[in-house]
């Protein structure tokens, strides 16, 4: 056999014969392109035979020189020829004595040439610069052999064996997966491999080059490590390799360089192999063992392999037990994330930065809070973006990198949020309704409702926190419920919102604007011409908003002022400039059950109908939102708010229908022309103060009923002009009602989340709680428009 197989002209190469019998004193060798002849042939010019120079001799070898005629195929391409070697160099006298085949073009540098049994390493095969061995080339294909490379791909490699997807990186450089069928035949010692490479363009694709691949049944973890540091390695196999050793040696061999068959540090060609020292290696077992490596240098700051080579001991007749492949390398370096969060269900882009990373995206994998990236890029050695995984919602998840250098990790490097986005997100608070659209994730797995454990859909003036904190009140509750819940699917629900309306502290009711107090004694400030007032000791709640505010002892703030704002505990803004600057703090009531506007006796309202009418006290737009309170009659609830006033103010439209009406009919009514008297046994005494209105027995609208004989006949403000006819007469009873401050949603964003049970601390006590987290797409703004 010929070592290496592969030369350029000029090179060395060896012709080894363990059975050979060479003249040790003259030994000649020639190259030929056809077979070697039976005696020596003087030199044949450009067709050959080439006299090689040799220079050694021993009976089982012959080393020489490639003499420069020999050439090899396009781009460095390979190209056989028969080293021949004879007993002399006298022309048609010297004896055959031996002959091998040698292979002349480019040969091929390996990013590792050892490897674990049951493939799966990648190999970076890279030719010369100056030869490119895959120019032109559509595609190219491997095998691995254990004996020599056949002339052309064909038909006959083993499937397991061949390579066909490799992936060509340029005219230089290949990329390849080792197949699983590369397997250790000798025990713990290595088996070579002939790594053969063909233009894999068709079938029978021409022999391009080929190199050697040890493989053995040592594998190291981890395999790679930073080239700075010392890094401490275990060494396995399926078989007891350290059987009967006690203590292991091991050389280092650079540049991925063989392991020699017995101890020895003497130079191999330019790489010098290094010893570790005794303590560096322990035997754990029989078939383990654990190794410190030292920091290791690299070339031109590229990972570089090496072979770990285990030996019985470190005298020179100690043999090779088995070897491992390392690669020595920088170690990338993550430093955060862009952006930091992301939706638990994945799929949307992040950039990870950092420096050290490698700009091949086969060398480079990561995870984020234990799930792996996808679709890694690198856009430089300083930043790569990728697809972020599936997660369940949770913060401060860990980025791992891993390159064959390392891992590094990053300790809360990200977010994976349960987003919603909603559809309209702004709303005025004067709308009693909002039909909200929520998309999301798992929305069909909560079962939702309206009180207890049920899930909620509530808007929260920022992250909504259910922790009890006190007498029913939540830590940051809800101040508005988006009801009615129906889910479309798992990722979609509706729901109506109600703004006109805000919920109290506990989130059980709304906010009862006609019973709320809150007194500021001794506490409050003015300035003359300002709207805004302060307190000293921070009272200002959220509530008083809409609210009357209401002096005890002094003029300085205008009688009828509302609190239009609350900038903080400590600061208000009022409907009106004050009057006049404290001189000191003054007692002030906000709230405390005060009608904003009154009307008596003149409300007409129809069961059923939303509209309510006035024949004095004329609605007006401030109304709108007010809440009405302690009406005389039956007719508007207490609660029902102004939604809409019409224009001139004689009507208004109310959030709940009227349940009654102030409206009856006598029957049966005989009225004579010219006369104030009517005559029917339908009127009773309820009816004084009625109001007549549109009717066909010629009684004007308007006129009012002064008194009455029940059962019998009324007296009427204005006389009849009907002549006698009997007919109906609707009589009108208006109610008094009392509109209180609203209580609307304050204009203001906030953010509507989906929670999963909606009672007090249910974060706490439920272990299957869920809330959707705060995003720009969960965002609601009250506002005018």
């Amino acid at each position: 056999m010929v070592g290496p197989s592969v030369v350029q002209a000029g090179g060395n190469a060896v012709i080894n014969d363990p059975q050979g019998s060479y003249n040790a004193a003259s030994a000649a060798v020639q190259l030929s392109l056809t077979q070697c002849a039976a005696k020596f042939t003087a030199p044949g010019g450009a067709t050959g035979p080439w006299t090689a120079t040799v220079t050694s001799r021993t009976a089982t070898s012959v080393a020489f020189t490639v003499p420069a005629g020999p050439v090899g195929g396009t781009n460095g391409t390979v190209k056989p020829y028969y080293a021949c070697v004879y007993e002399g160099s006298v022309a048609g006298t010297s004896n055959l004595q031996g002959a091998a085949t040698v292979y002349v073009g480019t040969v091929p540098m390996l990013s590792s040439n050892a490897g674990l049994s049951g493939g799966g390493a990648q190999i970076t095969v890279t030719a010369n610069q100056n030869q490119p061995l895959f120019a032109g080339l559509t595609s190219v294909a491997a095998v691995f052999s254990t004996s020599s490379c056949n002339a052309t791909l064909g038909v006959n490699n083993a499937a397991g064996l061949t390579v066909t997807a490799v992936k060509q990186l340029s005219s230089t450089q290949v990329s390849i997966t080792v197949p699983p069928g590369v397997v250790s035949a000798n025990g713990p010692a290595q088996t070579m491999y002939n790594l053969c490479l063909y233009d894999g363009s068709s079938a029978n694709g021409a022999l391009l080059s080929f190199n050697s691949y040890m493989v053995n049944n040592v594998g190291l973890t981890p395999a790679a490590g930073s080239y700075l540091t010392s890094n401490g390695v275990t060494a396995s196999a399926p078989t007891a390799f350290l059987s009967g050793v006690t203590t292991p040696a091991v050389l280092l061999v650079g540049m991925g360089g063989g392991c020699p068959g017995m101890y020895s540090t003497a130079p191999i060609g330019s790489v010098s192999p290094m010893p570790l020292p005794p303590a560096a290696v322990r035997r754990l077992t029989t078939s383990r063992a654990a190794v410190t490596l030292p920091p290791l240098p690299i070339n031109q700051g590229q990972p570089t392999p090496y072979s770990v080579c285990f030996y019985a001991g470190t005298s020179t007749t100690s043999q090779l037990l088995g070897t491992a492949s390392y690669l020595a390398g920088i170690v990338a370096n993550p430093t955060g994330i862009q952006p930091a969060a992301g939706p638990a269900a994945g799929g949307n882009t992040i950039t990870v930065t950092g420096t050290d990373f490698p700009t091949d995206p086969s060398r480079i994998t990561a995870t984020l809070g234990g799930a792996a990236l996808t679709n890694i890029q690198p856009i430089s050695d300083k930043a790569f973006t990728a697809t972020a995984p599936q997660h369940a919602a949770g913060a401060g998840q860990t980025l791992v990198v891993s390159t064959s250098a390392g891992t590094k990790a990053l300790p809360g490097a990200y977010a994976f949020l349960n987003p919603i986005t909603i559809s309209p997100n702004t709303a005025p608070s004067t709308a009693p309704t909002v039909d909200v659209d929520v998309q999301g994730t798992g929305f069909m797995g909560i079962n939702f409702g309206t009180s207890g454990t049920a899930g909620r859909v509530f808007l929260v003036n920022g992250v909504y926190n259910g922790s009890d904190a006190g007498g029913g009140s939540r830590a940051n509750g809800p101040v508005a419920e988006c009801g009615n819940v129906l889910p479309i699917s798992d990722q979609e629900l509706v729901c109506t919102l109600q703004l006109n309306r805000r919920l109290n502290t506990t989130g059980t009711g709304y906010f009862d604007s006609t019973t709320y107090t809150n007194t500021l004694t001794t506490d409050v400030s003015s300035v003359a011409g300002s709207r805004t007032i302060t307190s000293a000791a921070g009272k200002f709640s959220m509530n008083d908003v809409g609210q009357p505010i209401v002096q005890t002892s002094n003029t300085d703030i205008p009688a009828g002022s509302i609190l239009t704002a609350v900038r903080s505990p400590y600061k208000a803004d009022i409907s009106a400039p004050a009057i006049a600057t404290s001189t000191s703090a003054f007692t002030a009531t906000i709230g405390n059950n005060v009608a904003v506007h009154q009307f008596t006796g003149s409300l007409t309202t129809t069961t059923g109908s939303t509209t309510v009418t006035t024949s004095s006290g004329a609605f007006t737009r401030a109304d709108i939102g007010r809440v009405f309170s302690s009406t005389t009659a039956t007719g508007i609830p207490n609660g029902t708010t102004v939604l809409a006033v019409a224009p001139g103010g004689a009507s208004a439209t109310l959030s709940t229908p009227a349940t009654a009406s102030t409206i009856t009919n006598l029957t049966n009514v005989v009225a004579t022309d010219g006369s104030t008297t009517i005559s029917t046994s339908n009127v009773a005494s309820t009816d004084v103060a009625g109001i007549i209105g549109a009717n066909s027995i010629g009684i004007p609208a308007g006129t009012t009923i002064t008194s009455v004989n029940a059962g019998t006949s009324a007296v009427l403000s204005a006389p009849s002009a009907g002549g006698g006819v009997t007919g109906t007469l609707p009589v009108n009873h208006p109610v008094s009602g009392s509109l209180y401050a609203a209580s609307p949603v304050p204009d203001g964003s906030y953010n509507l989340v989906v929670v999963s049970n909606g009672a007090p601390d249910a974060a706490d006590n439920d272990p299957t709680y869920t809330q959707t987290d705060v995003t720009s797409s969960s965002a609601f703004t009250v506002a005018a428009f």
